[in-house]
């Protein structure tokens, strides 16, 4: 069999995110031969520039979709979030595995509570929907902040930021144990919807489709797949300011 090719983006979590993929299914299928191939995409082109009208659908992952039609890889590795709601042609989510913790936290310089924040305190963040959260739970200004995870972490201590806000799931991936982490409650402070979830891309009825059965966990698809029908149900796109969490139990999804 010809090795597997993973594409995968070149910065932030792309690493962390493929290889646990080809872990899972290094189990499942001990014989498979995984490569990772690395696919520079518009957001790894320009770090600096933040969401807005300018800020193209897909930026993060067209360039892995792309790659992936024309067969120069196998498989693609999304955080699943950031994909846009229409699927695209002649492509197919073939395995979303075990959903991440779906919150996000909020890193501070000093404050061990939410409450301890200062009025007018500095937190940095890209996303409209959790500056428009913050903003209802406390008094705070905010700053636009893009990168990765370690250098927005990063410059919550160059730029004077009281606090960054990132999601659970990127520090849980990484490691990372940040002294000063306050998780906020999603009843509160609702998260991007399918947020902490993978998305595992292949081309549709391809041989890689079947492999990657094995990886799919049946609870996270199907309250990922609630959490975006609402995105799609509203017209909104991956970055809208909008959350959403669901809940899977034996009777439905809510």
């Amino acid at each position: 069999m010809s090795p597997l090719r993973i594409g995968r983006r070149g910065s932030g979590l792309a690493p962390r995110q493929p290889g646990w993929v080809r872990h899972r299914l290094r189990d499942a299928h001990p014989s498979l031969v995984v490569e990772q191939v690395i696919i520079e995409t518009h957001g790894d082109k320009v770090p600096d520039q933040h969401f807005g009208p300018a800020w193209p659908e897909g930026a993060f992952v067209g360039a892995l979709e792309q790659a992936l039609l024309e067969q120069r890889i196998d498989v693609a590795v999304h955080s699943y979030k950031d994909l846009p709601t229409a699927p695209t042609g002649g492509l197919e989510i073939a395995a979303i595995p075990l959903r991440e913790a779906p919150h996000d936290v909020l890193l501070t310089r000093v404050a061990e509570r939410l409450e301890d924040l200062p009025a007018g305190a500095r937190i940095g963040t890209n996303s409209p929907r959790r500056a428009a959260q913050i903003r209802r739970l406390r008094a705070v200004e905010i700053g636009p902040i893009r990168g990765n995870v370690p250098t927005r972490i990063a410059k919550l201590e160059r730029e004077g930021l009281d606090g960054v806000i990132l999601a659970a799931a990127g520090l849980n991936r990484l490691g990372i144990a940040y002294p000063r982490r306050i998780d906020l409650s999603p009843e509160r402070f609702v998260p991007a919807p399918a947020q902490g979830a993978l998305a595992v891309q292949v081309r549709a009825g391809s041989e890689a489709s079947v492999l990657m059965a094995a990886i799919d966990d049946p609870p996270t698809r199907r309250a990922v797949t609630a959490e975006r029908s609402l995105l799609r149900e509203i017209g909104a796109g991956c970055h809208a300011p909008v959350g959403a969490l669901a809940t899977v139990r034996a009777d439905g999804v809510s």
